[in-house]
């Protein structure tokens, strides 16, 4: 990916401040400058460079709020010298949009900025930025053709024009900028990569009001009632993080809910509430971990945006960050990658204490299919077969999935069964769970244990969506798989060795209520380790 980077990853320096250029106001504190031509910033610059001081661009419209301080903090802690930037750039503002209202206080903005020492505050004027017969612009591409391009024709080439200038006129080795605008910085990262531009974006999370409204210089424009309704962005995107939690991945419904939040709010007019992938910010059809809910809306006098990354419960916003912004472009639109649903998956089991109270139960669970899914099926619509076995083994190295490379009975055994040479034919259509992802020290597994386990076994199978076949490795993986998966009693059991009879196998046809009903082949087998007696392979039979 580009050289972005999510309020980390670039390199301090222990050089202290340079000499000031002349030619530049200086302002209270020491060390602050105002300066408002090009020419005089270059000046200032240009010894700043040749002692070798790292410099960073903060780029502003001005009135500004905490969330361009949070900018400033992260480039005083990461590089030698800060230049701030205030333009309110009218190339990026269409005809009927509000360039002439957009909130202007110079002189606000620069006590704002005299306590955090910034080296340098850069000020020009438009007739400064944009000379006569001024004719040169960059014309983005496709990532800059959606929501707000599409929205605001011309937006993003004028928006890269003068950030192209900024970057040519300060030479900064870092460039900060607000997770609010996500589309922004991403047709920034395309266009610093697509023209070899030798800087560092900087992406760091939004800041909100108490109330949860992301910060912005145009909630200045806002009455007290429009500001009550601006409450609705937020709460859309928080019911797309709540519903992603729950585990609903079906990025249509996310949209419909986002979309009936914001109707509740008769004081907005919504013109966009979506669920992207990160890379293209094409409308997700399946949310990963790292795509974005965005929306826009007019609020009263005032157009709002605002944004949610989406991922596991519990991941910070900066992890987030990192999520959307390291987001491979999934390149087959029917591969369906191991995304949310997995990662809850897996914090679900690893927290997981309900066998606490049962002796013969070794906690806690360390290892299980879920933790190896991303690494090793990059698409579970390849997965076929499901097999489960027994327990999790005590020690992690005889995990299959831990040590592919792994020739003990049971994995020999289970080879032969299923009619693969190895490991890499086996993850071309198979799984391996478990009936108990923790280690069980006794020769049977307590019931109890067994119905703790089968709510993640369950949610498992549900991750693969074209499941035909699932083979049951012996008796305590039948009863969890009968009795909890199936739903029946115990009455309808019958007895494993007398189910298997002298064939040493049994096969049947089911509907699997956690599937939505959907019909499999499930095969029963004696277990290759916990049993005396081997069943023949079946390879022939799967589906």
């Amino acid at each position: 990916m580009g050289p972005v980077s999510s309020g980390f990853g670039i390199g301090t320096s222990a050089a202290g401040r340079g000499a000031i250029g002349s030619g530049s106001r200086r302002l209270e504190p020491r060390m602050m400058r105002l300066v408002t031509t090009i020419t005089e910033i270059k000046s200032f610059l240009r010894q700043v460079h040749a002692d070798g001081k790292s410099v960073a661009l903060v780029p502003t419209m001005g009135s500004l709020h905490d969330g361009h301080l949070s900018l400033v903090r992260q480039a005083k802690r990461q590089c030698d010298v800060v230049v701030v930037s205030i333009f309110v750039n009218p190339t990026q503002f269409g005809p009927a949009e509000d360039f002439n209202r957009y909130p202007r206080n110079l002189e606000a903005d620069v006590a704002l900025l005299q306590p955090f020492m910034v080296d340098a505050v850069f000020a020009p004027s438009s007739s400064e930025m944009y000379p006569d017969g001024f004719e040169s612009f960059v014309e983005p591409g496709e990532t800059a053709s959606t929501l707000e391009g599409a929205l605001r024709p011309g937006h993003f080439r004028g928006a890269t024009t003068v950030v192209l200038k900024l970057f040519n006129i300060i030479r900064p080795e870092a460039a900060y900028f607000g997770q609010k605008d996500f589309q922004q910085a991403l047709v920034v990262r395309r266009m610093v990569e697509d023209l070899n531009l030798n800087v560092r974006l900087v992406v760091s999370p939004i800041v909100r009001e108490a109330d949860g409204v992301a910060k912005s210089s145009r909630n200045t424009l806002l009455s007290a009632d429009d500001r009550k309704a601006a409450l609705a962005l937020c709460r859309s995107l928080k019911r797309a993080e709540e519903l992603v939690h729950a585990g609903e991945t079906d990025a249509n419904k996310i949209r419909e809910e986002m979309r009936q939040v914001l109707a509740a709010e008769p004081r907005i007019r919504v013109e966009y509430a979506t669920v992207v992938d990160p890379t293209r910010l094409k409308m997700a059809e399946r949310v990963t971990a790292g795509c974005v809910a965005l929306v826009a809306a007019q609020v009263g006098t005032a157009r709002l945006i605002d944004n949610l990354i989406l991922g596991p419960p519990g991941t910070t916003p900066e992890l987030l960050l990192q999520l959307a912004l390291s987001a491979a472009p999934v390149l087959d639109a029917r591969a369906r990658i191991p995304g949310l649903e997995t990662e809850t998956l897996r914090k679900k089991i690893e927290s997981c204490r309900d066998c606490a109270a049962i002796t013969s139960i070794l906690l806690p669970p360390r290892e299980f299919l879920v933790k190896h899914l991303k690494r090793e099926y990059p698409d579970l619509n390849a997965v076929r077969v499901a097999v489960i076995g027994r327990d999790s083994p005590i020690n992690p190295e005889n995990l299959l999935y831990r040590n592919p490379d792994i020739t003990n009975r049971f994995v020999s055994s289970l080879f032969e069964l299923l009619g693969v040479k190895n490991f890499a034919e086996f993850k071309e259509r198979f799984v391996l769970t478990d009936a108990l992802r923790c280690h069980a020290s006794g020769s049977r597994i307590p019931f109890k244990a067994l119905e703790h386990c089968a709510q993640h076994l369950r949610e498992e199978l549900k991750l693969f969506p074209n499941l035909g076949s699932i083979v049951v490795l012996g008796n305590d993986a039948y009863v969890q798989f009968q009795r909890l998966i199936l739903g029946r009693s115990e009455r309808e059991l019958k007895p494993f060795l007398q189910l298997l009879g002298n064939q040493g196998w049994a096969t049947e046809e089911v509907s699997i209520p956690t599937l939505g009903d959907r019909t499999v082949h499930v095969f029963y087998c004696h277990h290759p380790t916990y049993e005396y007696k081997r069943s023949p392979s079946i390879a022939g039979k799967l589906v």
